[in-house]
């Protein structure tokens, strides 16, 4: 990382000027009276009684300026160094520093609640820096793997004497990984756009059986490939406001999802309900289940909790779901159980409710 310039501070809260002009104003006023003690006779002021008395209070004076600048020093300027010595660490690139209140939380001053803000916006860059690396690190590992793909079966190609059918499946495999690269880059592309709410949802009247009812007919080679029965249970009027190019995203998720995690001659269910504020939508299949383990990271993105599916996809669509919902005030809830098949739930309002812009 750059480095950067160390800012010097000109001004502090602590100055020794201030404490000897404190000083020697109280002195002075504490004086003044021994001073001036005894028939207003001007010799009395050199008198041993008024020397003593003068030192008294200079004493006096200096105790008590001396106990007020130390404790400004140790409530204010002493915290405040501290505080600007963190923000440095922290822009340096340390997200590892932790500042300490001074008082306990049910005494914190303005101080101690800037120290605790603080804190927590230190660990909340540290989780943004993290997830950034592990965001990159997943990256580049999804690309490896179908490249790497293409190298080979690429080298493979020219081999000599390579029969007719190997050609074909050597080929078959490279255009099946450049096609899960262009898919991946298509959702990275798409779930930053999602993340930096570049995308705003587009509201419109939909009838959502219609949209659902064209997803699954859109699957259904997928779904005869694996002799999978579909039981669609819809109302005939499913109509809300929303956004319907981001709403088909989900369910094609949902779906695919749903499709690959179902074992042959399995089946799943569609079905939807209404009430007067929302739609629900469930999606049912008898698939193999989820472990409490994956449904903790199934929104994650690059999370698959199957390695043996990780072909089948790239780790995206159940980020991208989460984060249109999110968009257009949805929720979602898992229900699953391994060997048990799982049911996702997604919860959507109706026109009356605010949708987020």
């Amino acid at each position: 990382m750059k480095a950067k310039k160390r800012l010097t501070v000109h001004v502090s809260h602590f100055s020794w000027l201030e404490v000897f002009l404190s000083f020697l104003i109280m002195s002075l006023v504490a004086a003044v009276p021994g001073l001036l003690y005894g028939q207003h006779n001007w010799r009395v002021v050199f008198s041993v009684y008024s020397l003593w008395y003068a030192l008294y209070w200079v004493i006096i004076a200096l105790v008590f300026v001396g106990f007020t600048a130390w404790q400004r020093y140790r409530s204010m300027d002493r915290p405040l160094r501290e505080l600007s010595d963190a923000a440095e660490r922290v822009a340096s690139g340390d997200f590892s520093v932790y500042l300490q209140p001074l008082h306990s939380p049910a005494n914190y001053d303005y101080l101690d609640a800037m120290f605790a803000n603080f804190n927590t916006m230190v660990a909340e860059l540290g989780s943004i820096e993290t997830l950034s690396d592990d965001f990159i690190a997943n990256v580049s590992h999804e690309f490896k793997r179908p490249l790497a793909n293409i190298e080979g079966y690429a080298q493979a190609l020219q081999l000599p004497n390579l029969s007719e059918a190997d050609r074909l499946q050597y080929t078959a495999t490279i255009i099946q990984s450049t096609q899960q690269l262009s898919g991946l880059v298509t959702n990275v592309l798409r779930l930053n756009k999602l993340q930096n709410q570049t995308i705003k949802p587009q509201l419109e009247t939909l009838d959502l059986n219609d949209q659902l009812t064209r997803v699954v007919l859109d699957h259904d080679a997928m779904l005869e490939a694996k002799s999978l029965e579909m039981a669609i249970d819809l109302p005939e009027k499913l109509e809300l406001t929303s956004d319907a190019a981001l709403l088909r995203v989900v369910w094609q998720n949902l779906l695919r999802n749903a499709i690959k995690f179902t074992p042959a001659n399995g089946q799943i269910s569609l079905s939807a309900t209404q009430t007067d504020t929302a739609i629900t939508v469930s999606l049912q299949d008898t698939g193999e289940g989820m472990s409490a383990e994956t449904q903790r990271h199934l929104f994650d993105k690059f999370y698959q909790g199957d390695s043996s599916h990780a072909s089948e996809g790239n780790g995206l669509g159940m980020a991208m779901v989460a984060q249109i919902l999110r968009l257009v005030n949805g929720e979602i809830q898992v229900t699953s159980e391994l060997g048990q098949g799982s049911t996702f739930t997604v919860t959507l309002p109706l026109a009356s409710k605010k949708i987020t812009t």
